[in-house]
């Protein structure tokens, strides 16, 4: 009880003000992604841009994101989180308006990719105020806000998308999901000089040789993937996978070694001997891969299989934003009514539900408003609550505080990489079951190439189920 003492008279008293401002970057980024998947084959067919550029302005600003976000936690770390959020938000909002305004689907790429850079240094400040500005006791709830709130971005996200591209306001079409992002952002903007500064310390430095190993090791293994198939899979191609390994390798070898010498490792790989994290970050690779490579291939199915538009997608997602939300908002109570079981039943939900819709496929198609996709698709969501939430507080709960900007930029780096190489591998699957162009593909077509695709996904679920059975119970 002193302790606790101890902790009250340490936290901010007006921190549950601050959270209300640091969650709204997260809105931003959560809004921004989902209204882009909704758009994105509108975005493919104005700009006369290849499944491949698609790909790409997905899984580029995922790459860069990812690849980011542990240099992004350890700036944070050092010169302050509350400054590189400043500077993430304005570099954030500054690529949306650029995307918003070009014609060339290469330029949307890069533009994508630079604003993945700049998502990296937001992401991870907002989980490291989270986790070293609340009392032990307060971080399931604050956790299971955030859940929420990630939640309500993907359906209102989706809705929103749909709504702004058939409004086609001033005939500007999917732009206007981009330009949304302005006014938030700038809203954003004003609201963040009510923060107070926080860091982890200045004695820190950045290890700027493991940098560039990971970075280059990571994009040498995600963008060759997406081009390989569309470029027929050259020689070049084969090479840059094998030159990404031999980085990821001397990457991990260099760390280790720098462990033991004297300086500070980018990464402190001695986090893996934690089982509970460990274990845990496998269960999200497997479970955001899968749900990631689902989001994207439900609507190209949607809108080149079944010619859906923009709003008609964003209501089929909605029964599945919905369950997420539910489950998010009520996952700390459930974790602490239940434990660890709660994950268990969410992941192995989320993979039974691949299969059932694989089996709806078969039966009937095209009805994908029908009573029982929309029921598969809610029960979908609640599961994908239940595990994704509740995920989030149990890995970064085994990070101590001095090190919560490095452990969350962790955490967030297997996420959006798992993005990234869920849309790349899934892509490469999906194109290859259709055997064909997307415009010359009919819908039997697209439903075998989807039914495939929903196959992999349900066997990465219910991989992610099994690993979680290897986590014990922990108070």
């Amino acid at each position: 009880m002193q302790a606790d003492d101890k902790l009250q008279l340490q936290v901010d008293p007006r921190r549950w003000y601050a959270l209300a401002v640091i969650l709204l970057p997260v809105l931003l980024n959560s809004l921004n992604t989902y209204m882009i998947q909704v758009a994105l084959p509108s975005i493919q067919d104005s700009l006369n841009a290849s499944f491949s550029d698609a790909q790409l302005i997905v899984a580029g600003f995922s790459l860069s994101l990812a690849v980011a976000l542990i240099v992004g936690g350890r700036l944070g770390d050092i010169y302050g989180r509350k400054r590189l959020l400043l500077i993430g938000v304005s570099g954030f909002t500054i690529m949306a308006m650029l995307a918003g305004l070009t014609s060339n689907p290469t330029l949307l790429i890069v533009f994508r990719i630079v604003q993945g850079l700049a998502a990296a240094l937001i992401q991870p400040q907002v989980l490291s105020m989270m986790q070293v500005n609340f009392l032990p006791r307060e971080k399931g709830l604050v956790f299971s806000i955030y859940g929420a709130l990630m939640g309500f971005g993907f359906a209102f996200g989706l809705i929103l998308g749909g709504i702004l591209v058939n409004w086609n306001v001033y005939d500007l079409g999917w732009r206007t999901v981009f330009f949304f992002n302005v006014p938030f952002g700038i809203l954003v903007l004003l609201c963040l000089p009510l923060l107070s500064e926080s860091s982890g310390g200045r004695a820190q430095k950045i290890d700027w040789i493991g940098t560039l190993l990971i970075i280059g090791g990571l994009f040498l293994l995600v963008y060759p993937l997406s081009e390989g198939q569309k470029k027929g899979w050259p020689f070049w191609i084969w090479g840059c996978l094998i030159l990404s390994l031999l980085l990821l390798s001397a990457f991990i070898a260099f760390e280790i070694r720098k462990q033991k010498g004297e300086g500070t490792a980018l990464v402190d790989l001695t986090i893996f001997k934690r089982r509970l994290f460990g274990i845990g970050m496998i269960s999200a690779v497997l479970t955001y891969f899968s749900m990631f490579s689902f989001f994207f291939l439900l609507t190209y199915y949607l809108q080149f299989g079944l010619h859906f538009d923009a709003q008609g997608t964003s209501l089929v997602f909605l029964p599945l934003g919905g369950g997420f939300f539910l489950t998010s908002l009520l996952s700390s109570r459930m974790i602490n009514r239940w434990g660890m079981i709660v994950l268990k039943i969410g992941a192995l939900v989320s993979g039974i539900c691949f299969f059932l819709f694989i089996w709806l496929l078969h039966i009937d198609s095209v009805h994908l408003l029908s009573i029982q996709y929309l029921v598969l698709l809610l029960v979908y969501g609640l599961g994908l609550g239940l595990v994704t939430t509740p995920l989030t507080r149990v890995v970064l709960g085994t990070v101590p505080s001095k090190d919560a900007g490095t452990g969350s930029g962790l955490f967030n780096t297997f996420m959006y990489l798992s993005n990234s190489l869920g849309v790349a591998l899934i892509g490469i699957l999906f194109s290859a079951s259709l055997g064909q162009p997307l415009g010359s593909a009919d819908l039997s077509d697209y439903a075998r190439a989807f039914a495939v695709s929903l196959a992999v996904c349900g066997v990465l679920a219910v991989a992610a189920f099994v690993c979680l059975c290897f986590l014990r119970e922990r108070n």
